[in-house]
């Protein structure tokens, strides 16, 4: 059916955001409730800490009692509470909270980790030159260049013959 129309390249927002050249984003969550994500229902990786059969397609949701958070108030108190799995207390659903926290922070300092490692990587070796020293190194090198061959043939013979003296 996608034969039947012309195909079109999509045209960007900001053009100067180009796919290829943008950097990915650190992605930090703004979430005041980690153990919900400020949806009112926790989050089915924390619930199968808890409940490891747990499935989201057959089973209950499971509201959100942490007291700090007030969203499963807010986006479900029109829906009866035994539509959803009320017995995750306030406690478990503190730690579960602060559980999800710790790992966004590990999550994040992996990925600050990564990307120091391969800037680190990309940049080793290299080291930024003034344009006097790369004056310096073409002059070394045109100096180096002009030497005939039998100069340097000598140049290594003495060099070599040094060393194996040196040795002794």
């Amino acid at each position: 059916m996608t034969e039947d129309f012309e195909q079109l390249i999509p045209i960007l927002v900001r053009p100067e955001e180009q796919p290829e050249k943008k950097e990915q984003k650190i992605f930090y969550p703004k979430w005041r409730c980690f153990c919900c994500q400020d949806s009112g229902k926790v989050t089915i990786n924390l619930v199968r800490l808890i409940m490891p059969d747990y499935d989201e397609d057959r089973d209950l949701w499971v509201a959100c009692q942490n007291p700090s958070c007030h969203s499963f108030r807010e986006k479900w108190s029109g829906i009866a509470a035994q539509n959803f799995d009320t017995r995750f207390l306030p406690k478990i659903c503190q730690k579960l909270d602060l559980k999800s926290r710790e790992d966004w922070r590990n999550t994040v300092q992996r990925q600050v980790d990564i990307r120091t490692l391969a800037r680190t990587m990309a940049m080793s070796g290299v080291s930024e030159r003034t344009e006097t020293n790369n004056y310096e190194v073409q002059q070394r090198k045109k100096a180096i260049e002009a030497i005939p061959h039998q100069k340097w043939m000598a140049m290594s013979s003495a060099y070599f013959e040094g060393k194996e003296n040196d040795e002794d």
